[in-house]
């Protein structure tokens, strides 16, 4: 044999061995990636709650909260009101069959926030309606605007 073919076996071998070794470390890729699909749905079973969306609106006599908790039922929210927060919890439903894909918590809602000036919490009066929570806060001082006549 000459040397010439003696490197080129040599090179067989070697180029053999790397397409085994890329050949595992693509199954291995491959394993470890179901193995990280399947703990991160069981981890997402147990993140916390979602936290709904919720729009501000100020006007004259009161401020409207509009939370969004899309699924929710009337019966499972709990709004809790003080002078200067709002508070909304709700449980999520439950459903048989073997989840395929969750992205919504399976906890429900919660979202606490701090109101930007003072309301009655006592005259608060809220309605859920497709899926939309929304809150009347009557503010504590209301400022109407009077007409002053200039001499």
């Amino acid at each position: 044999m000459c040397p010439e073919s003696k490197g080129s076996d040599a090179e067989k071998i070697v180029g053999k061995a790397v397409v085994e070794a890329a050949k595992m470390s693509s199954q291995a890729s491959q394993a470890a990636k179901r193995i990280l699909g399947e703990m991160a749905a069981e981890m997402a079973d147990k993140k916390g709650f979602d936290v709904p969306s919720i729009d501000l609106i100020d006007t004259n006599q009161e401020i409207i909260a509009r939370v969004a908790m899309p699924g929710a039922s009337k019966e499972s929210i709990d709004l809790r009101v003080t002078e200067d927060s709002l508070s909304v919890d709700a449980k999520a439903e439950s459903f048989e069959g073997r989840i395929i894909r969750r992205e919504m918590s399976p906890l429900g809602f919660k979202r606490d926030i701090k109101l930007p000036l003072e309301v009655k919490p006592e005259q608060v009066r809220a309605q859920f309606v497709n899926g939309i929570l929304e809150v009347h806060l009557p503010k504590v001082v209301v400022v109407n605007p009077t007409s002053v006549r200039v001499e």
